[in-house]
């Protein structure tokens, strides 16, 4: 046994040795091995050995001390301390190996089984998938346990992958007693707010939608005036009986949006108020927000207001209805709605040229249109290219909330939508690249609307390939669009403000600029979001789409399965220096073409300019290329491509 002097000494040794380390903290990041790193705060990654990976979850916030390794090449870390872990919950499927019960986790990069202890398996059976809380991490000693909380289902049940993504990403697909009960009581109310509220029908609204969309929010009315046209939306005003604070609005919020899945919706809010009471029914009196819209015939938006009151829309009409008759096809939709569908396609005409010289226009892209069988697994994908009328429509729903955002910003409240153009830890590489062909564009400051407005147009009316290239490669340096309750620019569509207000029965953001709308014009304080809200917002917003990506993933492998060796065209979508990306033409499915395989004969990358070169051909993004389906692993949602042809170069070379 050591004496107090002795235990003095090593203490003091120590102490010494753990003043030299550095510490440093930062988040764990999993991997697809049993190894993961530790992004620090600093922006540097340090390494995580599998010993000390086993006792951390990916997400952790930990303290580590660190070392260099292979001559300050490789920064390993040393865990010291779990500062915070969010992983409470977890879904995956049961198994069992010898006595061993286990869940294994779908959590990207979480690799691991979670042990299930005797008396923590409730009714679950082994082959299941199931939902589970973690009672007990693994940093002590690298043995976490988990709880099963409920049972998802079978993994032969119809629809189970829908099931599962909803357990997954935590989405709602319930409403709580109160939100139904104060739904119920809406229904009563409906009548006589609509009643108190001047009608507006007049002006001749009709939706235009696609012919499957109960979820009506806006309706479309267009006349001519003296050197343009006035553009009238009638817009459902779900905000005059959903209070802030309310068992409903509590709901809407936590839902952020209604989500589209393939084969299914879940709604904001509750389906007879999104589908039946508050959606603009033909023939139905409904209580609306209605915005006028003067436009000039060059295009350019003038005088905007709004005002809150009643319409009764006249018809429900469809993209394709509407498509027919601007082609030609006079008996596609009823007589007294042909002047304003008219109107509409002059003043979407005029926009689309307005927007093309002075802002931003998206780049025209098919849709996908997914057929489930009873099974609820895909049947059929049916390409769709946008026609006029979704053109139409759009034009008229940006030229809306192009001037509500103008009038939200004037009132320094709302909640906007921007997008604040390139990553600033990004800014290097941009510049950079522009250095190389474009010098005047890289001294600029790119984050400015005007300056980045001159260097996407100037690369997309440029037809040398290298010019194409250098936007394309610059477009993957951008952030994603966000919500703030601060006006910004959005420069993704070119514009100095923008707000949303166009779809408050389907997304919450529009829900709130209602209620700022209508307080402005009670001359009232409206309710503000923080950036709490703002945040929580955003995240059930980033939630959504991850899941449905990932249950489009599980479908598309599903699909693919018996397409093993079928050839497809696509366009490349990712370079790196394993691969490419591709996605197929025919079905919008991404799938991935290894080329690093074989160690004789690696593919040389390029990562400044993302080309990958191999056997004397050169890949780039957005190039067409032709594919086979090599092979499919539903379990990791994989889909394994090779091209088609590249053998035939490498036999042509060599001859």
């Amino acid at each position: 046994m050591l004496n107090a002097d002795a235990l003095k000494q090593l203490n003091q040794l120590k102490s010494d040795i753990r003043s030299t380390k550095e510490f440093a903290e930062g988040r764990v990041r999993g991997s697809n091995g049993k190894f993961g790193f530790v992004v620090l705060d600093d922006g540097r990654e340090a390494f995580l050995p599998p010993p000390e990976m086993e006792r951390v979850f990916p997400g952790d916030r930990v303290r580590v001390s660190l070392s260099e390794e292979d001559k300050g090449k490789k920064l390993s870390a040393e865990l010291d301390a779990l500062v915070e872990s969010d992983l409470k919950h977890l879904v995956g499927q049961y198994v069992q190996r010898g006595q061993g019960h286990f869940i294994q986790p779908s959590q990207p990069g979480l690799t691991r089984w979670i042990f299930l202890p005797p008396k923590a398996r409730g009714k679950a059976q082994p082959g299941e998938f199931i939902a589970a809380s973690v009672n007990r991490h693994p940093f002590k000693d690298g043995k976490a346990q988990a709880k099963v909380t409920g049972v998802i289902g079978k993994p032969d049940m119809p629809g189970i992958e829908h099931a599962f993504v909803v357990a997954q990403h935590r989405l709602s697909d319930q409403f709580g007693d109160a939100a139904i009960k104060q739904a119920e009581e809406i229904k009563g109310k409906l009548d006589a707010l609509t009643a108190e509220r001047k009608d507006l029908s007049e002006y001749g609204f009709a939706t235009i939608d696609a012919e499957s969309t109960r979820d009506m929010d806006d309706a479309i009315a267009v006349s001519a005036r003296d050197g343009g046209w006035r553009l009238h939306i009638a817009i459902a005003d779900p905000s005059s009986l959903i209070e802030p604070g309310s068992p409903l609005d509590k709901e809407a919020f936590k839902r952020a949006h209604s989500q589209y899945l393939p084969g299914e919706t879940l709604p904001m809010l509750p389906r007879d108020l999104c589908e039946n009471l508050f959606s603009l029914v033909a023939d139905e009196l409904r209580p609306a927000l209605v915005v006028h819209v003067d436009i000039d015939s060059d295009g350019k938006i003038g005088e905007s207001n709004y005002e809150f009151g009643a319409i009764r829309s006249r018809h429900k009409l469809s993209y394709e209805q509407v498509s027919r008759f601007i082609d030609g096809d006079e008996t596609a939709v009823p007589d007294e709605q042909k002047e304003s569908l008219r109107n509409l396609a002059a003043l979407s005409e005029a926009r689309t040229t307005y927007r093309a010289s002075h802002s931003l226009i998206m780049e025209d892209r098919p849709d996908y249109a997914i057929t489930l069988d009873e099974q609820r697994k895909i049947a059929s994908i049916e390409k769709q290219e946008r026609n006029a009328a979704q053109r139409m429509v759009e034009e008229a729903m940006l030229a809306t909330n192009i001037c509500i955002g103008r009038q939200l910003a004037e009132l320094h409240q709302g909640c906007f939508s921007v997008h604040l153009g390139f990553r600033e830890e990004r800014m290097g590489e941009v510049k950079s690249l522009l250095k190389e062909k474009l010098a005047e564009h890289a001294d600029k400051d790119l984050l400015q609307l005007d300056n980045y407005l001159a260097l996407v147009k100037y690369l997309e009316t440029h037809d040398e390939p290298a010019m194409r290239n250098l936007l394309a490669v610059l477009k993957r340096m951008l952030r994603p669009g966000q919500l703030s309750n601060t006006a910004g620019a959005h420069l993704g569509l070119g514009l100095d403000a923008y707000a949303t207000v166009t779809s408050p029965i389907r997304k919450y953001n529009d829900l709130h600029n209602h209620r700022v709308l209508r307080a402005a014009s009670e001359s009232q304080q409206p309710d503000t979001l923080s950036d709490e809200q703002i945040a929580a917002l955003q995240d059930s917003l980033i939630r959504g789409r991850q899941a449905n990506r990932a249950l489009e993933q599980w479908l598309y492998a599903q699909f693919m399965q018996n397409k093993v060796g079928e050839t497809f065209t696509g366009k490349i979508t990712l370079v790196n220096g394993a691969g490419l990306g591709v996605r197929l033409d025919d079905n919008g499915i991404d799938g991935f073409v290894r080329l690093n395989g074989n160690k004789k004969n690696l593919p040389e990358f390029d990562g400044k300019h993302l080309i990958l070169t191999h056997n004397e051909r050169s890949y780039q993004l957005e190039q067409p290329v032709t594919v086979k389906v090599a092979s499919v692993d539903v379990d990791k949602r994989r889909i394994a491509l090779e091209l088609v042809g590249e053998q035939d170069l490498v036999d042509a070379a060599k001859a």
